[in-house]
C-alpha cells in the first residue's frame, strides 16, 4: 500500500501549485513596488523565473495578475514591461488620492486600534530625518502600517483595497524618484492624525491628509525636474524606437506616424544614465 509519508520516498516540493502561484504573485508584486524590477524595464518570463527562483508556470500566472493590476504590461515578442513612472501616472495618483482619502474622515478607531496607532506614530517620529536606507525602509513600513490601520476603521473593504492600491503606487513613485543619499519625502504627521481620529475630528484629519498629498506632489515634481531625459520631436522619436540598431517593441511609435501623434514622446538622446 502506498504511503505518501514514508521516509523512504524522496523529498517533494512542500508547496502546492496554488501556494506556488500565490508566493510568486506576492514576490513579483513586491519586486515591482520596491523597484527591484525597474519601472519601464522589459523582461522575459524566463529571465524573471531565473532571477527570482520561481517556476515558469507560477511566473506566468503571477504576471497575468500583475497585468490586471496595471503594474506589468505584456509586450508582443519581447516579454513584460514594468509600469513606467511618468508625469501622467503621478497626476492620476494624486487626483485619485484627493478624491478617495476624504473617506478617512469617518475613522473611529477603538481603544486597541488607537493604542497601536500611537505606537506606530512614536516609531515614525523616531525615524523621521534619518536618511540611511535601513531607517528609511523601516519608517516607510511603519507609516504604511499606520495608514492601513487608520483606513481599516474608516472604510469598507472595497474602499480600503482601492486606497491600498493608491498608496502602493505612491510608495513606488517615491522609491523611484528619491536620489541616492538625498532627501526623502517627509513622513505623514502621524501624531496629529491619531489626535484627530481619537477626537472624531474628520475635517482636521482630511486637512492633514491633503497636506500630505501636497507634500508628495511637490516632492514628485522636484524629482521629475531632476530627470534630464528630453522630450523628443519626430527625429528623436524615430531614433528612440531603436535599441542599438534593433527595433524596440515597446516604443509604440514608428517613423511614418503623423507628427501630431509624436508629441510628448520621451527620447533616449541626451539622457544621463
Amino acid at each position: 500500500m502506498f504511503d505518501p509519508a514514508s521516509p523512504f520516498l524522496g523529498k517533494s516540493d512542500p508547496l502546492q501549485p496554488a501556494q506556488k502561484t500565490s508566493f510568486a504573485e506576492d514576490r513579483l508584486k513586491a519586486a515591482v513596488l520596491f523597484c527591484e524590477i525597474a519601472p519601464g524595464s522589459i523582461s522575459t518570463e524566463a529571465q524573471i523565473s531565473e532571477r527570482f527562483g520561481l517556476g515558469r508556470a507560477a511566473v506566468r500566472v503571477a504576471l497575468a495578475k500583475l497585468s490586471s493590476m496595471g503594474l506589468m504590461h505584456p509586450i508582443a515578442r519581447a516579454g513584460w514591461k514594468a509600469l513606467p513612472v511618468t508625469g501622467a501616472l503621478i497626476g492620476d495618483v494624486i487626483a485619485s488620492r484627493q478624491r478617495v482619502e476624504p473617506a478617512l474622515a469617518e475613522a473611529r478607531p477603538d481603544d486597541r486600534t488607537l493604542a497601536r496607532l500611537e505606537d506606530l506614530a512614536e516609531m515614525i517620529d523616531a525615524l523621521e530625518g534619518q536618511e540611511d536606507a535601513a531607517a528609511l525602509t523601516s519608517r516607510r513600513n511603519y507609516e504604511r502600517e499606520f495608514l492601513d490601520t487608520l483606513a481599516g476603521g474608516a472604510t469598507n473593504a472595497l474602499m480600503g483595497h482601492f486606497l491600498g492600491g493608491l498608496w502602493d503606487h505612491s510608495d513606488r513613485i517615491l522609491r523611484f524618484l528619491e536620489p541616492e543619499g538625498g532627501m526623502s519625502c517627509r513622513a505623514c504627521d502621524a501624531r496629529a492624525l491619531v489626535t484627530a481620529a481619537a477626537a472624531g475630528a474628520g475635517e482636521t484629519l482630511v486637512a492633514l491628509r491633503m497636506a500630505d498629498i501636497a507634500e508628495f506632489r511637490d516632492f514628485a515634481v522636484a524629482g521629475l525636474m531632476r530627470d534630464r531625459t528630453e522630450l523628443g520631436v519626430e527625429g528623436d522619436a524615430a531614433s528612440a524606437s531603436n535599441n542599438n540598431g534593433r527595433k524596440r517593441p515597446d516604443a509604440g511609435i514608428s517613423p511614418d506616424q503623423p507628427r501630431e501623434e509624436l508629441r510628448g514622446v520621451k527620447s533616449n538622446r541626451g539622457a544621463n544614465t
